[in-house]
């Protein structure tokens, strides 16, 4: 049985992105250059009226680095996290205020050569993050930060 992890930003009003990691590459003994794991995963993106399934490449080391920027976001309630698949296809900031609002834009284009673009923005709050950092740290656990599972 293939257990797939993901995880979730959500925003209100039902908005979201969630993305999924469907096939890791190397695990457990060659790690990427771009820091864990090459990852085939999926995007779902919902914005108001919006909303896009796609593909997406990126590394485990990128959720890892967003994974950090996220908890200190969170814990200090102040800061931008960004993430920033490997062929930029997906890139979205997670931008957090003093008293717990939080603004997440982005934009996504499923193929570089069309120009089709979907560009985002919806409003969260710090208490939509607890699910977003269990996420992120059942990835992070599984398959360790930048230079993933390995002990050297």
């Amino acid at each position: 049985m293939i257990i797939l992890l993901d995880f979730i930003v959500r925003g209100k009003q039902g908005s979201f992105i969630r993305i999924t990691l469907d096939e890791i590459f190397g695990f457990p003994t060659t790690t990427s250059h771009f820091g864990g794991y090459d990852v085939k995963g999926s995007t779902e993106i919902k914005s108001g009226s919006y909303y896009v399934n796609g593909e997406v490449w990126f590394s485990t080391g990128d959720t890892y680095e967003f994974y950090n920027q996220i908890v200190r976001c969170y814990t200090e309630l102040d800061g931008t996290a960004i993430f920033c698949s490997t062929e930029e296809n997906l890139k979205f900031e997670v931008k957090f205020y003093n008293r717990g609002q939080v603004v997440i834009e982005g934009c996504f284009q499923e193929f570089a050569h069309e120009d089709n673009e979907l560009k985002f923005e919806f409003e969260s709050n710090q208490s939509f993050f607890v699910e977003t950092l269990d996420g992120l740290k059942k990835v992070v656990n599984q398959y360790g930060g930048l230079k993933g599972v390995r002990s050297d």
